[in-house]
């Protein structure tokens, strides 16, 4: 990681945060036990939300006394807005998606937990997109 901008070593900890945190949630959440989420699921998902942005605040803290004096560029910004492009497309898809279960599958668990995989697969694909980007140079 000595070679890295302190733009990429912030998405590498993001990238672990995300898919480390929501694995857990995901592991101790599903399956549903019945149609809807309950108070005691959304205090759960809470506390999960809490540690995700734990990790990354220790991470970027951690990281920022290192590379203190780091601007961010242009490059860095167009990776940014391309990446962006990118993942938007798979939330509208993955939004429609969303809107079928809400259909088809009574009570709002899956519905929920439907968007909330989008949510976290576009911001993990956004992120590998800059990463790539970062990687080829651009």
């Amino acid at each position: 990681m000595k070679n890295l901008t302190f733009q990429e070593k912030t998405l590498w900890i993001s990238l672990f945060a995300v898919i480390f945190v929501y694995g857990l949630y995901y592991l101790n959440v599903l399956p549903a036990v019945d149609g809807n989420m309950e108070t005691p699921h959304i205090w759960q998902y809470f506390k999960y939300i809490g540690l995700l942005i734990l990790v990354i605040v220790i991470g970027v803290v951690a990281i920022a006394i290192k590379d203190r004096n780091e601007l961010v560029d242009e490059r860095q910004k167009l990776i940014e807005m391309k990446a962006d492009r990118v993942s938007a497309y798979l939330l509208h898809s993955g939004i429609l998606v969303a809107i079928v279960v809400a259909m088809f599958v009574p009570g709002n668990y899956w519905f929920i937990h439907t968007i909330t995989v989008v949510g976290v697969l576009t911001d993990v694909v956004n992120k590998i997109q800059q990463l790539l980007a970062y990687k080829r140079g651009y």
